[in-house]
């Protein structure tokens, strides 16, 4: 009985993944195809590509609330680099990571810098970044992008969307970083204790930094993707991503406390919440709908969680 229990523990989210897919099956024509399933996993590669990064920021310690207005600028900027002054795809692009690599690295600066609370400097710079994109565009979408471009967001090698290729390439290269590099170890090691890390001698403020330098390069990534796959760039692209990324992560098993969790379960993660969107689409159940499911799950999933830690603090004092 105790093995069952375990093993319900630590595969509780791969359960929730099978049962809902399970559901969905049975009660929804035309979910169980292999069409569909190529299709969730390209509509979840976006975020999935961004949830990367954000595990990345969690396990540090920090959060970002700022990577959906984050890569709604990087699809404005590559849309206007390309359209108003005649730049290059592969050089817009290019300029849309960096930009979006170097709000990460502003991001840490300021909070190790100030010590200033982190939701409040990364709410900060969400709003900062909306209202520069909603300058640049006027509030108006652009279009007009190459349909070589397009193919980065749109096209397909074989039967497997190119942003999926993305999505692998993206989750293998973060798990080698933090489970094969000496940084991965160093940003476990500053988000399980700050003060630990640093009496041990590691730049602690210098390895925050480079976790959000790590998610805000994901986040420019995703948002090169996002303008291919849209066809134009949108100061709204993604308005409210932030919260279906930190609950993908979440779900996936990493603590919010920080210095818990491995990039490759947030994968898992990321399909929950892409089965629930492609599910409930398919049903016709609205957006409202599923926030309120994905809210839910959130609050059972992190409810758990911590009741188990309660359980085991107090197992340990008696």
């Amino acid at each position: 009985m105790k093995s069952v229990l375990e093993f319900l523990k630590k595969n509780m989210v791969i359960l929730l993944l099978v049962i809902m897919v399970i559901i969905f099956s049975i009660t929804t024509t035309g979910f169980a195809t292999m069409k569909n399933m190529f299709n969730i996993l390209r509509q979840c590669s976006i975020m999935g590509i961004v949830a990367a990064g954000m595990a990345v920021v969690i396990i540090s310690g920090g959060i970002d609330l700022s990577v959906g207005t984050n890569l709604s600028l990087c699809t404005v900027l590559c849309a206007w680099l390309i359209t108003k002054q005649s730049a290059p795809p592969v050089v817009a692009c290019v300029i849309g990571i960096l930009v979006t690599t170097g709000v990460g690295c502003l991001n840490g600066l300021f909070i190790t810098a100030t010590n200033m609370p982190l939701f409040i400097a990364t709410l900060a710079m969400m709003k900062v970044l909306e209202g520069v994109s909603f300058t640049i565009t006027g509030g108006m979408p652009i279009y007009g992008l190459p349909d070589g471009m397009k193919f980065i967001g749109q096209g397909y090698l074989g039967p497997i969307p190119i942003p999926v290729l993305f999505l692998a390439a993206v989750f293998a290269l973060a798990h080698f970083v933090m489970a094969k590099t000496y940084l991965g170890r160093y940003i476990y090691a500053v988000g399980s204790s700050e003060e630990v890390a640093r009496l041990s001698g590691l730049g602690t403020r210098r390895i925050k930094i480079l976790a959000y330098v790590i998610s805000s390069f994901f986040v420019g990534l995703a948002g090169v993707i996002c303008t291919a796959r849209i066809g134009a760039g949108q100061a709204n692209a993604g308005t409210g991503m932030e919260m279906d990324v930190i609950t993908a992560v979440v779900v996936g098993g990493v603590a919010m406390e920080g210095g818990k969790g491995k990039v490759t379960q947030v994968i898992i993660g990321t399909l929950v919440m892409g089965v629930i969107s492609n599910g409930f689409g398919i049903m016709g159940v609205n957006t409202y709908g599923q926030m309120i499911c994905k809210g839910v799950i959130l609050l059972v999933v992190v409810g758990i969680n911590c009741f188990r830690m309660l359980y085991a603090n107090e197992a340990r004092e008696a």
